[in-house]
């Protein structure tokens, strides 16, 4: 490069000053290839500058989290505009129960062809593929898999099927951490470490509650506590809250003014262990149902094609005859006062249909998450122990509500064997310190009941049913 006319008089000096620049530029670009390869070097090498890096790093994937919750609710709004909304409009008749049987029918046909196809012949994507790819393969995860359980799920979740969220938010969001870790180059540790951060910031940003994203991450995906990866795992939560509800809002999962923890002893050595105990059984139960709807060889005596459209009709008739209350919403919303005011033998069979309605649901070609069926279960679980209580001691006054926060707490943490998290969760959502007492005793006997009844949860069930090696225990 010349800055400078070169002419008989000037040639000499002309060139002097550009080799003096040419060896200038490329001191300089030395300098800065080495300062490079000294920061990879110092960033790669346990100490001060790799945990400043990752936590860095774990601000930008709090951030994608929560872009990939708000992202994954958007779709369902979508769909369920398209497919349930929009056609009411144009034709009344799409209003009709007919028309809804076969709509959940295309529905999970649908998912099942975006799995297969989009999917790129890989068998979906969940929560145990994620903790397994951390656990045995340094935390890579493929892209094209999530993507294509996102579009399946909304489909699934927006068309009315029986499935949750947190599922297709926590694979999305750990996907893209994985992809992002990787392009950077970094090592496996720190790529499973913000794989983990990633599938926290999803949660957290999807239900607003960072503490229980971040303990998800830590207990279902990372299944370490160490303190390597709390510090990005908990910076990432708390990122994806925070701009989850700057993207959606606050939106508030109880509409009950207060809920009041125990006002009786009895309530807490008696009442809330039979709730536990309860809940134990029907989250064993749910398990049992989710691995038998699976397994049992009603799957060969239909041809393929028509398995969605079988598992469509008994999805949709459940939802229609309960009016609506067995549907997957995606986002948690329970109306208390509702459920409060229920009889208990209603509330007993509610739980045990939202079992059976999302077994078939996801073995049936949908595709989504468990932890917000797992919840709406331990509502109905919560609210019978409440009707009981009413009717064998109709002089006690008790809150069902109570009952039935401290229900979901204890289902969503014996049936994915999530314990912390569910304690979190429901602590998070309810933001009553009052129910911390009850929820432990309630959610420690609920576990101890299911593990007695089954030795897996719903992520290892689905393991052990598809030949994967489970990832090993927690430390």
């Amino acid at each position: 490069m010349d800055f400078c006319v070169p002419t008989a008089r000037s040639r000499r000096g002309c060139d002097k000053i550009t080799a003096v620049f040419r060896s200038k530029l490329a001191l300089v670009i030395d300098r800065a290839r080495l300062a490079i390869i000294a920061g990879r070097k110092s960033v790669m090498r346990p100490g001060p500058a790799q945990d400043t890096f990752i936590l860095a790093l774990s601000v930008v994937v709090g951030v994608f989290g929560a872009i990939s919750a708000a992202v994954f609710y958007w779709l369902i709004r979508m769909a369920n505009a398209g497919l349930v909304n929009a056609p009411v409009q144009f034709w009344p008749a799409a209003a009709s129960w007919p028309y809804r049987i076969v709509l959940m029918g295309c529905c999970l046909a649908l998912a099942a062809w975006i799995v297969r196809r989009v999917g790129g012949g890989y068998d979906g994507l969940n929560v145990p593929d994620v903790a397994v790819a951390v656990d045995q393969h340094g935390g890579r995860l493929p892209g094209r898999p999530a993507v294509a359980k996102t579009l399946a799920s909304a489909v699934t979740v927006g068309g009315g099927g029986s499935a949750g969220s947190e599922g297709p938010i926590a694979v999305l969001s750990a996907a893209v951490a994985s992809q992002m870790a990787s392009r950077l180059g970094l090592a496996p540790r720190q790529v499973r470490t913000l794989v983990g951060a990633g599938a926290g910031a999803g949660i957290a940003a999807a239900f607003n509650v960072p503490l229980a994203g971040a303990f998800f991450a830590l207990e279902e995906i990372l299944r370490s506590f160490s303190s390597v990866a709390f510090a990005p795992v908990v910076v990432s939560s708390v990122v994806g809250a925070v701009v989850g509800q700057a993207l959606m809002g606050s939106h508030p999962a109880f509409s009950a003014p207060l809920i009041v923890g125990y006002e009786l002893q009895r309530e807490l050595f008696f009442f809330y262990p039979l709730l536990g105990i309860l809940a134990g059984v029907i989250s064993a139960l749910f398990i049992r149902l989710e691995t038998a709807v699976a397994r049992h060889r009603w799957r060969a005596l239909i041809p393929g094609r028509l398995i969605p459209f079988v598992g469509g009709a008994i999805v949709a008739l459940a939802v229609l005859l309960s009016g609506g209350v067995l549907a997957g919403r995606g986002h948690i919303e329970v109306d208390l006062p509702q459920l409060a005011s229920m009889s208990w033998q209603v509330a007993l069979l509610l739980a045990v249909s939202k079992a059976v309605v999302t077994a078939v649901t996801l073995n049936s070609g949908g595709s989504g998450g468990v932890f917000a069926p797992a919840l709406a279960i331990g509502a109905f679980t919560g609210a019978a122990v409440a009707g009981i209580i009413r009717v064998v001691f109709p002089d006690l006054a008790v809150d069902p509500t109570a009952y039935i926060v401290v229900g979901m707490g204890c289902v969503i943490a014996a049936a994915t064997g999530a314990t912390l998290t569910g304690l979190f969760f429901v602590f998070e959502l309810s933001r009553n310190y009052a129910l911390m007492m009850p929820l432990m005793m309630a959610v420690v006997l609920a576990t101890v009941v299911r593990r007695s009844l089954t030795k897996h949860n719903l992520y290892s069930a689905w393991l052990e049913r598809t030949g994967r090696q489970s990832p090993s225990d927690p430390v």
